[in-house]
């Protein structure tokens, strides 16, 4: 259900900015894109990209900490418990990756707040963008600090083994 949910709020996202006309070209930074200015469409995307993802993450991650404090009250097997602290684990590490890139898009969020009050500089996009790129390459180091099987994976890859065994055959 969540899944479908997911993909018609994707479909549904874009048509909003669509449908108003509001999706202009930007001779200084050299794309089309939603000018930034204090519009219901800046404000709707701020919505729908940061504040309801990062809200519904934070909502679930407090509600997993209740039920893993509640389990650990009550009589349970050591195996639930175990596999209860590792998700609390995952989530954690999803918060810290989720704060991550709410600092790193401090950037872009100057400006869209700058937009609200008066002109934006004239390269804004291209500043912005460069923090993107940033925070892209902060945003995979962590992923694969934090994701054992992808680090383990890639270091197999980069160091393979030295010592490789080949069959011979001996011929008479």
């Amino acid at each position: 259900m969540v899944i479908c949910l997911t993909w018609i709020l994707g479909i549904i996202y874009p048509l909003v900015f669509l449908f108003t006309n509001n999706i202009v070209y930007d001779i200084d930074n050299q794309l089309c894109q939603v000018p930034l200015r204090f519009s219901f469409s800046i404000i709707y995307s701020a919505l729908f990209n940061y504040l309801i993802p990062l809200s519904m993450t934070m909502f679930i991650y407090f509600r997993l900490v209740q039920n893993v404090k509640e389990m650990s009250k009550r009589v349970t097997s050591t195996y639930i418990l175990s596999r209860a602290q590792r998700e609390l684990k995952m989530v954690q590490q999803t918060i810290f990756i989720m704060i991550s890139l709410v600092f790193l898009g401090i950037p872009y969020t100057i400006f869209i707040l700058m937009s609200f009050f008066n002109d934006v500089p004239k390269y804004h996009f291209r500043v912005a963008y460069i923090f993107i790129d940033t925070s892209l390459i902060l945003m995979m180091m962590i992923l694969f600090q934090f994701n054992a099987p992808l680090k383990s994976s890639t270091m197999k890859r980069i160091n393979p083994r030295t010592n490789v065994v080949l069959a011979m055959t001996i011929q008479n």
